[in-house]
């Protein structure tokens, strides 16, 4: 046999094992997608949420009104129990300065009670959003009280152009 011959020879014998690997790995990616597949259903079957307990869920957060001792509005209030969670939303009527006392008081005070406090402001310090996270849904209430007290005397007046 010629060096050419060994050569084509060679090279058959190249492509023929390179033939049978494609396959093998076709079949090996066709298994692995299948597997893919079931996992994907079992998944959303685990994740899937019925609309009731959509339902459910979002009835368990109790929105309310918050107004100080005066009783002017200060803002709206969401309250989720199962997460002691509660978050604070400013009226439009209404400036609240987050970098006043009675607020850095109010996170201290949660601080110590091993919760979170998430508070958003503007650049000029005005609070725009404050959200409450506690470990103890037993501390709740005291924190509410505490956050009515310390939003009303961090009130520093009124947008302009409101009334």
């Amino acid at each position: 046999m010629s060096g050419r011959d060994e050569r084509v020879k060679n090279l058959l014998m190249l492509r023929e094992f390179l033939k049978r690997r494609v396959e093998k790995l076709e079949r090996e990616l066709i298994s692995l997608r299948r597997m893919m597949e079931s996992l994907d259903e079992v998944l959303l079957e685990q994740t899937l949420i019925t609309a009731d307990k959509l339902r459910e869920a979002e009835a368990k957060v109790e929105e309310r009104k918050l107004y100080s001792e005066e009783g002017t509005l200060l803002g709206s209030l969401r309250l989720n129990r199962d997460k002691t969670e509660v978050t604070f939303l400013p009226d439009e009527s209404v400036l609240i300065n987050a970098r006043e006392r009675p607020i850095k008081f109010l996170v201290r005070k949660v601080g110590e009670l091993n919760g979170e406090v998430d508070l958003e402001e503007d650049p000029k310090g005005t609070l725009k959003l404050l959200r409450v996270r506690l470990k103890d849904p037993r501390d709740l209430d005291r924190v509410l009280s505490s956050m009515r007290w310390a939003l009303s005397r961090s009130t520093i007046g009124r947008p302009e152009g409101s009334q």
